[in-house]
């Protein structure tokens, strides 16, 4: 007769804790790879803004989108009155997609947005003084630094969630309180951001780069 032996209980409890020590050496692994997808997803979707704010800018004499105060998407800005920047390149980019950063799911479910991008208008409301200023290409110096768009998963503090025109006209998207306030949250993937800039490239940053970063058309100036 042949009897099959049974795992006693402590053998159980062994396994069971070395299951337990893979998990807990795999799971911040996964954390970064899914982190690291997100970071990558966004970039993907700034070149793409940027294609569409290129576009819109080409068509109409070098000037970008103009921001206005918040605009939900088919309303329109009283003053200008325009709709919101993102739905003003809505014809080039053709997918609503695009403007919601996968990085906004690390916010609480009634904070989250699907608009998850800011408008780089800093520059031209410094030069103009008007806070609705479309930046012109025109006076654009230093197209490699100056910050055109970027992501932002600011939780409610100076953004409305439904609000398809976030801007940085007077509140600072990079970097944090180090490049002026009031600074918006920005901390969207791995504790950085993805910036996009005038000359088409994005690149993601651990915070505020002054010698890479322009909110200025004539020079390499922080927000302040």
């Amino acid at each position: 007769m042949h009897t099959q032996r049974a795992f006693t209980l402590i053998e159980l409890l062994v396994v069971i804790a070395i299951i337990a020590i893979l998990a807990s050496l795999l799971l911040p692994a996964l954390a970064t790879a899914k982190q690291k997808a997100w970071t990558i997803n966004c970039v993907s979707n700034l070149k793409q803004i940027g294609l569409g704010l290129r576009m819109f800018a080409d068509d109409n004499e070098e000037r970008y989108p103009q921001s206005g105060g918040s605009i939900t998407w088919n309303w329109t800005d009283p003053a200008s009155p325009t709709n919101g920047w993102m739905q003003q390149i809505y014809s080039y980019v053709q997918n609503t997609n695009v403007y919601h950063c996968p990085g906004n799911a690390q916010l609480p479910a009634n904070n989250r947005s699907p608009f998850n991008y800011f408008n780089g208008a800093r520059a031209a409301y410094i030069a103009a003084g008007d806070q609705r200023a479309a930046v012109n290409g025109r006076q654009i110096l230093f197209p490699v630094a100056l910050v055109l768009a970027g992501d932002t998963i600011d939780s409610g503090q100076f953004f409305l969630p439904d609000d398809d025109d976030k801007d940085d006209y007077s509140q600072n998207c990079v970097g944090g309180a180090a490049n002026g306030t009031p600074a918006v949250g920005w901390k969207a993937h791995n504790n950085g951001q993805n910036i996009l800039f005038a000359d088409a490239h994005a690149k993601w940053f651990k915070g505020y780069k002054p010698d890479e970063m322009t909110f200025r058309y004539d020079s390499i100036h922080g927000w302040q």
